[in-house]
């Protein structure tokens, strides 16, 4: 019996449309035309189609037991006051609120320490960000992307921190630096993706590059910028991983008398409105993007894998 019920594949043949389209019109999502949403109605009617209940939910903003539905963003991030000085977490915010415009559907922000030992009470959807590839097999019982590379079979959405690495590094070698340090990232996916585009440019152009980990935050930027100035006094361009650090990397050379750009050019990782306020050249990435794609999967499994989106290096007065 089941076999003969209709199901949205064929919704979607009758009304002339692809599966994505009709999921998004029989769910009131945004993306179709009031005259598309209205033939697959029609057609779905005709055929007698019944939504699972899991779309159903969706359309209604509601679950079998008359809670609203929610999408969590799960964020794992050892800093207590990540989400005021990591502008990252606000633009990622901006993305999955833009995704769920006219739905009624929560969003729920969840910062913690470390990645949760169980999934006790787990939301429609969820959004992973910094999650261990070890932990992340434990938050599949909600439908679930990643944001950067994670667990094999989580679907995710992560910008081409490769490519905007070897972006930072080209343009410190093209235009003529020679003494170049970096302050890297946690071991996280995106850090380490950073540093491995950054590092493959300057192995090519036979340049050693002074290097120490961070962990995105200023402090230990700071911190790190001090040792790599004490290190090689004479350092001419420092790549932060992001804008915050950033922020700590150009105090310790304020503090050391040196120049930017004159003495040390300095490039960044992010494109936040902290880079622009600092007149600092950053790798521009589409946190929004990124978010608001996460989240339309989420909202609809059909939609194409988006997987990695563009970078762009933004020229600015630091170098």
């Amino acid at each position: 019996m089941d076999q003969q019920r209709p199901k949205l594949a064929d919704v979607a043949i009758a009304a002339g449309v692809s599966r994505a389209t009709a999921s998004r019109a029989l769910n009131g999502l945004p993306g179709t035309t009031e005259a598309v949403r209205e033939r697959v109605r029609a057609v779905a009617a005709e055929l007698g189609f019944e939504p699972h209940a899991a779309a159903r939910a969706l359309a209604t903003g509601r679950s079998s037991a008359g809670r609203t539905e929610r999408i969590e963003i799960l964020i794992v991030d050892a800093d207590p006051n990540a989400m005021s000085v990591k502008p990252y977490y606000g633009r990622v915010l901006t993305g999955a609120l833009r995704a769920l415009a006219g739905q009624n559907i929560a969003l729920e922000v969840r910062r913690v320490d470390a990645p949760p030992a169980s999934d006790d009470d787990p939301p429609f959807g969820r959004v992973l960000i910094n999650m261990p590839l070890a932990a992340a097999a434990r938050m599949r019982r909600a439908r679930t992307i990643a944001l950067g590379e994670t667990a094999p079979g989580i679907p995710y959405v992560a910008p081409d921190n490769d490519g905007g690495g070897f972006q930072a590094a080209d343009h410190l070698v093209t235009t003529g630096r020679r003494r170049v340090g970096a302050v890297f990232g946690p071991a996280t996916p995106c850090a380490l993706e950073r540093k491995a585009g950054f590092l493959r440019v300057m192995a090519g152009a036979g340049q050693p590059v002074a290097s120490i980990d961070g962990d995105f935050t200023r402090a230990r930027a700071y911190a790190a910028a001090k040792e790599l100035l004490a290190y090689n006094p004479q350092l001419d361009a420092v790549f932060a991983a992001c804008d915050v650090s950033a922020m700590g990397v150009l105090q310790a050379l304020r503090e050391a008398g040196r120049r930017v750009p004159d003495d040390v050019a300095v490039v960044s990782f992010d494109g936040s409105a902290l880079a622009e306020m600092a007149d600092l050249s950053s790798v521009y990435m589409p946190a929004e993007d990124e978010a608001a794609s996460a989240v339309r999967r989420l909202l609809d499994p059909a939609l194409p894998h988006a997987g990695r989106l563009p970078t762009t290096l933004t020229l600015r007065g630091s170098s």
